[in-house]
């Protein structure tokens, strides 16, 4: 692309939970040499975010693989990490049991926008008859009784406590999957959890494992 002149320059784009996006530029002091906390410390910084430990920035590699970038690493060293433009997706990392005991309102904030996505992308499977209510109060919360959904106390929120309870004792609340073979080459899926780590085979849960 014309616009990127040079291996020295950098432009890329964190995609919030909103919808809305954070723009990054060379011109911010950002660069592939720069550590991943960098960028993540400019998004908590936008959020207002303090409870920082649940969450981090994902990008898709040159695989199509979604993965976490090390804020211990720079950038560079992230293997398939494709730009410019860089693009990166911050998300809820560590999901937490009750999101209902979380203490900071913007966090609160944080964990309902990605549950809320979760549900509307289908990374966690809701049972059919608890759809329509699910959407209903999300569009009840997100509508708020006066004003948007800016101005909620999402803590206090019925809508959205009554959404947090249904979703978090879901069996794949907070749960991201990943393959591994044993010395047979069985194929099985694990996942760690809030509470634990599942293990899959044949799409049946075959163990867990507490904390």
């Amino acid at each position: 692309m014309a616009c990127f002149r040079g291996n020295q320059e950098f432009y890329g784009e964190v995609l919030l939970l909103d919808d809305s996006k954070i723009t990054l530029m060379t011109e911010q002091g950002i660069k592939k040499s720069s550590k991943a906390a960098t960028i993540l410390q400019r998004v908590f910084s936008h959020l207002n975010v303090v409870e920082v430990k649940f969450f981090g920035l994902r990008f898709c590699d040159n695989k199509q693989q979604t993965r976490w970038l090390d804020p211990l690493k720079t950038l560079s060293r992230h293997r398939g990490l494709m730009g410019p433009p860089y693009i990166f997706y911050f998300g809820v990392k560590f999901y937490a049991e009750n999101p209902l005991k979380l203490k900071e309102e913007t966090t609160r904030r944080q964990f309902y926008l990605q549950l809320r996505q979760d549900v509307c992308r289908g990374r966690l499977l809701c049972p059919a008859h608890l759809k329509p209510r699910l959407s209903a109060l999300m569009l009840q919360a997100d509508r708020g009784d006066v004003g948007g959904a800016e101005e909620l106390d999402l803590g206090e929120n019925q809508e959205v406590q009554i959404i947090y309870k249904s979703l978090s004792s879901l069996a794949m609340y907070g749960v991201s999957l990943f393959n591994a073979y044993d010395e047979n080459q069985s194929e099985y899926f694990l996942g760690p959890t809030p509470g634990g780590v599942v293990i899959y085979k044949n799409k049946v849960l075959v163990g867990k494992y507490f904390w």
